[in-house]
């Protein structure tokens, strides 16, 4: 029981960390799709514990969209902490080339988090606008 209650805060801390830490060594580009992910896993934690204290938990319980988004940005975070130091947008070796992939797989993972994000609301909304059953 109370491992099953570390893994997903030990997950959320480990992203959270390399989201901040990549962020602070490229900027905006990491920045953009780095508070979208922040972003969504603040409002949907709040709004599980919400909708636990209303006895509703199971509505807003972690989905295959959720997992999907964990895993791809993991992988994203994964490759992108595997570029060595010193990559620019004027390299064009294989470095350049993983980084963009990786990139491409962040802002892909801000896309599927806002999505997997509005499937936990939109299954939270009779209980938020006071239409529950």
């Amino acid at each position: 029981p109370f491992g099953a209650f570390l893994d997903p805060v030990a997950d959320k801390l480990m992203v959270s960390t390399a989201l901040i830490l990549l962020t602070g060594k490229y900027g905006a580009i990491v920045a953009i799709p780095s508070a979208i992910i922040l972003a969504r896993e603040i409002s949907v934690s709040a709004l599980r514990e919400w909708m636990a204290s209303k006895g509703k938990r199971d509505s807003v319980k972690v989905g295959f969209q959720g997992k999907c988004k964990t895993a791809f940005t993991m992988l994203s975070l994964t490759i992108i902490l595997a570029v060595p130091d010193g990559w620019t947008t004027a390299n064009f070796g294989l470095s350049c080339s993983v980084m963009n992939i990786g990139m491409i797989m962040l802002y892909l993972s801000a896309l599927v988090t806002v999505t997997s994000g509005s499937v936990y609301f939109k299954a939270a909304a009779p209980v938020l606008l006071g239409k529950e059953d």
